[in-house]
């Protein structure tokens, strides 16, 4: 059954957008330099509007939460895991393993324990994702095919690893996409013509330990 949607308004990634816009415009005016505006993608969809306010919501809820990630170039599962608590992340994917803590930040590869002191997602591009898939990697791609569309999106409520999530479907050149999200905030479903993004657990326990540098990140 389809929820029946909120009245019309712009959306938080939106009003960050066009924030950015207006400071540009000031920055500008104050270094005398002429500002150069990027266009501000215009969001008149209230499905994908639902969608988006859920994944407003990713970066701030503790949460454990597995994926199966499926490239169509290859149709191989790649298993991936995020963990957030406290403004620290980690999100395992397949071999590569991302650890954010404030203001530090590594990449390594699990096997052969290499590592970056950044985040490298060169690592995973071939996923045709970053490591912030789970959030607003996704968000910021809804962002782009809602104000592109086709013609008209379709919202819909399902039921994904056990927990309710908002969806939309939206029309666009060659097909449509899907996306989904938790009333907790994090994506819970993607198929587009790249890739496939289907949530298999998620609950809104962490274990402090899984932060430690020397733990396993992997379930």
């Amino acid at each position: 059954m389809t929820e029946p949607l909120p009245r019309r308004r712009r959306s938080r990634l939106g009003v960050a957008i066009a924030a950015a816009g207006a400071a540009a415009v000031l920055s500008g005016c104050v270094t005398g330099q002429r500002p150069v505006l990027e266009p501000v993608p215009v969001i008149d969809d209230e499905a994908a509007e639902v969608v988006l306010d859920r994944l407003a919501r990713a970066g701030s809820v503790p949460f454990t939460a597995t994926y199966d990630i499926i490239p169509s170039t290859t149709g191989v599962t790649t298993t991936a895991v995020v963990r957030q608590l406290d403004g620290r992340r980690r999100v395992t994917v397949g071999d590569v393993d991302y650890l954010i803590d404030g203001g530090s930040s590594r990449t390594c590869r699990l096997e052969s324990d290499d590592c970056d002191e950044f985040v490298n997602d060169a690592l995973i591009s071939d996923l045709n994702l970053t490591h912030r898939f789970w959030s607003d990697g996704i968000a910021d791609r809804l962002v782009v095919d809602a104000s592109r569309r086709t013609g008209f999106s379709e919202g819909r409520t399902d039921t994904i690893a056990g927990r309710s999530a908002a969806c939309v479907d939206v029309p666009v050149l060659g097909g449509s996409v899907l996306y989904c999200a938790l009333d907790e905030g994090v994506l819970a479903r993607y198929f587009n013509a790249d890739v496939s993004i289907e949530l298999t657990s998620f609950t809104s326990e962490v274990d402090p330990e899984s932060f430690s540098a020397d733990a396993d990140p992997r379930i």
